[in-house]
């Protein structure tokens, strides 16, 4: 079965969430006319890195879920992105996930945060994962620097998801990176991964775009410029997954009670 997937790039503007919101809001209305299921905008999107003002964009979650609920049951598509959101006198960097027809989004508190941006003196790390059933695909969430956790996605595989959903603002001088990342990421799990970056500046750095969708053999099967906005969209077939795993059955021969011995056996050594 194939599926219709879209991914927004666009230039976050750091604090100036009423631009974002409109840039946003007009690549949902793009994706839904080109029939997509699903449409994936970046990390932060709203407010960009303007963390010092993480309390003041907590407040309005709320009021920008509502809205994206909305156009998620508008238009029977899944929007997901991430926003900074609050519990309790905790900050999270988290990927919401809105379905159609769902009384609330699905959510991911980010796990690794990336500490070149000072995101551990501003957010608390997340510690559970997020698998979706959206009926047509399982899905797990991540956000960008979970990108070099193999650990990660690799549990997310164990949990059986088709698809891994990567919300990112990377920045352009390790554009390499992402792109190699995202193909490995892609072929030792053997699902696909989609992935959507931002472009323009984070403070004194660049994003790198270079957003796409990854199909399970590594293959690029779209993929944006790195500077320039784009709604990139691409056809995935679920059916490819079992396809590459009778071909090549490296998931089905790992050795994880031997690999789980040598972490214990680390550990007794560390100690």
């Amino acid at each position: 079965m194939s599926i219709k997937i879209a991914l927004a790039q666009f230039e976050i503007n750091l604090g100036n969430p009423q631009v974002n919101w409109h840039a946003g809001q007009e690549y949902i209305h793009q994706a839904a006319q080109e029939n997509c299921r699903l449409v994936q905008l970046p990390e932060l999107w709203i407010s960009g890195y303007d963390l010092p003002r993480r309390e003041m964009y907590s407040q309005r979650v709320t009021e920008w879920s509502d809205q994206l609920q909305s156009l998620a049951d508008k238009h029977d598509m899944t929007i997901g992105g991430s926003m900074i959101t609050r519990e309790g006198d905790q900050f999270f960097n988290t990927y919401l996930l809105f379905r159609p027809g769902q009384p609330r989004p699905a959510g991911y508190h980010k796990t690794h945060l990336f500490r070149l941006l000072d995101e551990q003196d501003y957010f608390t790390p997340g510690e559970d994962l997020a698998v979706v059933d959206l009926g047509w695909c399982k899905v797990g969430l991540a956000l960008c620097y979970d990108l070099r956790f193999p650990e990660l996605i690799r549990a997310y595989t164990a949990r059986e998801i088709d698809c891994l959903l990567v919300a990112a603002e990377w920045g352009q001088k390790r554009s390499d990176h992402w792109r190699t990342l995202l193909k490995a990421r892609a072929i030792e799990n053997q699902i696909f991964i989609a992935a959507t970056n931002g472009i323009g500046q984070v403070y004194e750095n660049q994003l790198a775009g270079y957003s796409a969708v990854i199909d399970p053999w590594g293959t690029v099967l779209a993929e944006a410029e790195s500077n320039q906005p784009a709604l990139l969209t691409a056809e995935i077939d679920l059916s490819e997954i079992q396809r590459v795993r009778q071909v090549v059955p490296s998931t089905a021969d790992r050795r994880t009670a031997l690999y789980r011995h040598w972490d214990e056996d680390n550990r007794e050594i560390a100690g």
